[in-house]
């Protein structure tokens, strides 16, 4: 017996996910430790290996792949307790931290604090040098100015240092020598090229991808090298593989050599179960949910691809490198109920997170949440909360809900009730920001849900916004982890080559789509891919002329680009302007910047699947739960998810509960249980 591990870990709880060669999956919850993340792993490790009869060693030593989703560098961010670091720069242009693109990240709000720049401006040193747009050097490297900048960057003691240099990317020679001499002298600082992270135009995103992740890379390569020799002393063979923004897993050298795309990357996992459940069901756009205890994380997969963003920003900082475009708000089972200074109830976006957590975990917590109110509700049993391991305190739930409730003449129950319908808005809303507000019709898509919270609102979301068909994962509650099993490794390189559709340079595309597409193969062939596992895309960056941002949209792959594929890019970007933007100008030449490939390592793995059968499961008994149709508590059926069976179903109004997750499925909602033991909800969607 082999196993795949993921292990993703969030504000309230680290999930495992354990796939085992027969497919089966095994899933676990271990309490989030915000001071000491790897604690929380090591307690589920050995948790894990005792469940499925092993010690930690003899577990681990079973394991084929072990991936992880870390939190270290978003909180290194956040929390600005990252280490002195410098930058050195173009003379007379040390100051595009604080210039950045001329925006605020809300331009009208006239009470936004400035963000605190990650460089404090005596060590952001500018040195002569010069290259233009078209990779001509205008002005010699100053390498003794390199060797001033060196010393007082010494003198005060930097962790790591970031070189961004004017139109590197047009020629990387000043900037490279540049670090060649800052290695000579400051041996043991590592030194950071913007060129070999964000090979893109746009000084500002570019130096602030290198800055970013000069400032992360003590913190991630102290983590991730402990993380490594934790493992390897328990007995696993092989360096894990690191969750990326871009939705694909890395090794720990790669993602030292990139640190910026580890920020924000958790939820970035999600979107590789949706491809790895749509493809057993011919579903090509599907709506992605995951509700957890601090927050809720929303993205698309539209024609059988996630949505992907050049745009994203964690504390105001732009991260530069393509992700997988995740919507997150705080709307999660943590979130506070409370009461504004108007009257209002609200709920979120603060958290209750692992400690103390909900009041009903009577850890110290007195201010309401998403999850006492889903207790008061009916639809969390307090007794096989995470599979019996917590018994939860519904008295002191209740009790809480009606303190708040008490300042607007509700009771606890009309409390909790106001609570998940204000929750369930917040989500509602978020969900229409990343695919409504785009112009994009999901009445059309499928809902899957996952997170140990969104089984509970899964199928309200859905009749709220018209989606017909709802999809939770057995492994729901531990959605991203299980993500992690079934991710492929995914690399991404791109080039600089300005050009246009109606007179392409097609040489120079070649030359740089050749070159990346070898490396990248190069690459993962070193990692033990064989060539039938190795996949490569291309992409480009293209806009109409004039415009400010662009359009990534896929090019035909080719060992050698011809016109007609570049003329099929241009088809592809006229349709996805229209489609984004309401309008096109098919007459107008199409301006493209960049050119991109993608190196996947395919991960190949499959699921358990069961013939169905038919019939009903049985009931672990009935309960009490809410009903907001009639606003009343009526006797629910529950079942749990061990005794489900492909080809069940039933009707709501049914409570379905496992250890890991609860799903709700309302009245005149229909459930089928499916080949690969997912949950398949037909909603009720009123005329």
């Amino acid at each position: 017996m082999s196993y795949r591990v993921g292990v993703d870990i969030g504000g309230t709880f680290t999930d495992f996910s354990v796939l085992d060669d027969k497919g089966k999956t095994f899933l676990w919850k271990e309490d989030s430790d915000p001071v000491s993340p790897a604690q929380a792993i090591q307690r589920g490790l050995k948790a894990v290996a005792r469940e499925l009869g092993h010690t930690t060693e003899e577990f681990l030593k079973k394991v084929t792949l072990f991936v992880h989703g870390t939190t270290i560098a978003t909180n290194l961010l956040i929390q600005r307790n990252g280490p002195r670091i410098g930058l050195l720069c173009t003379e007379g242009f040390r100051d595009i931290l604080y210039t950045r693109d001329a925006f605020k990240p809300d331009r009208y709000n006239l009470r936004m604090p400035y963000p605190e720049p990650l460089v404090d401006r005596y060590l952001r040193l500018g040195v002569s040098e010069r290259v233009n747009k078209d990779g001509e050097i205008l002005k010699a490297l100053d390498e003794d100015g390199v060797r001033k900048a060196a010393a007082t960057m010494r003198e005060a003691g930097v962790s790591s240092v970031a070189v961004a240099f004017l139109w590197s990317i047009a020629n990387p020679n000043n900037e490279h020598r540049a670090a060649e001499i800052l290695r000579e002298e400051l041996p043991g600082v590592p030194v950071l090229c913007a060129v070999d992270i964000l090979p893109e135009i746009r000084e500002w995103e570019r130096t602030s991808a290198a800055v970013l992740s000069a400032y992360m890379l003590p913190g991630v390569s102290t983590y991730l090298k402990e993380l490594e020799g934790s493992l390897k002393e328990s007995g696993y063979g092989r360096g894990p593989l690191i969750m990326q923004i871009n939705g694909g897993v890395a090794s720990v050298p790669e993602i030292l050599r990139k640190p910026v795309n580890v920020l924000a990357s958790g939820p970035a996992a999600a979107p590789a179960v949706a491809t790895h459940i749509g493809a057993s069901r011919g579903l090509s756009n599907i709506v992605i949910i995951d509700m957890g205890g601090t927050s809720l994380d929303v993205c698309l997969l539209r024609d059988g691809r996630p949505a992907m963003s050049r745009e994203i920003s964690v504390d105001m900082q732009p991260i530069g490198v393509p992700g997988v475009d995740v919507l997150s708000v705080g709307a999660g089972g943590g979130s506070i109920a409370w009461v504004d200074s108007g009257g209002a109830l609200r709920v979120g976006p603060q958290s209750a997170g692992s400690r103390p957590g909900p009041v009903a975990y009577d850890a110290g917590g007195t201010e309401p949440t998403v999850t006492d109110a889903n207790i008061v509700l009916g639809y969390l049993d307090p007794h096989a909360f995470l599979g019996g391991r917590r018994v939860l305190r519904d008295d002191l739930s209740e009790a809480a809900l009606a303190r708040v409730g008490k300042n607007i003449g509700l009771n606890a129950l009309e409390t909790a009730a106001g609570v998940v319908r204000i929750v369930n808005a917040n989500m509602v809303a978020a969900i229409q920001a990343v695919s409504v507000q785009r112009g994009i019709d999901i009445r059309k898509y499928a809902l899957l849900s996952g997170g140990g919270a969104g089984g509970l609102h899964a199928a309200a979301l859905a009749r709220e916004l018209r989606v017909p068909h709802v999809i939770i994962p057995r492994e729901a509650g531990t959605l991203c982890a299980f993500g992690m099993t079934v991710t492929d490794v995914r690399y991404d390189e791109a080039g600089v080559c300005h050009t246009y559709s109606d007179n392409p340079d097609v040489e120079s595309i070649n030359a740089i789509l050749s070159t990346l597409a070898s490396d990248l193969r190069a690459k993962l062939r070193a990692e033990g891919f064989t060539d039938d596992k190795v996949r490569i895309e291309f992409f480009a960056d293209a806009r109409y002329s004039g415009q400010v941002h662009q359009l990534t949209i896929p090019v035909p792959f080719a060992e050698k680009i011809t016109v007609g594929h570049i003329n099929q890019a241009v088809e592809s970007f006229h349709a996805e302007h229209k489609s984004q933007y309401t309008y096109n100008r098919p007459s107008v030449p199409v301006e493209f910047l960049h050119w991109r490939v993608t190196g996947l390592g395919l991960a190949g793995s499959t699921t358990a699947i069961a013939k169905p059968e038919a019939g009903s499961p049985p009931k672990r008994g009935e309960r009490m739960a809410y009903d907001f149709g009639r606003r009343a508590m009526v006797s629910t059926a529950v079942y749990h998810m061990d005794d489900l069976f492909p080809g069940a179903t039933f009707e709501g109004p049914a409570i379905v509960q496992s250890s890991t997750t609860t799903v709700i499925i309302g009245a005149g909602d229909k459930l089928t249980i499916d080949p690969d033991f997912a949950l398949a909800i037909d909603v009720h969607i009123a005329d």
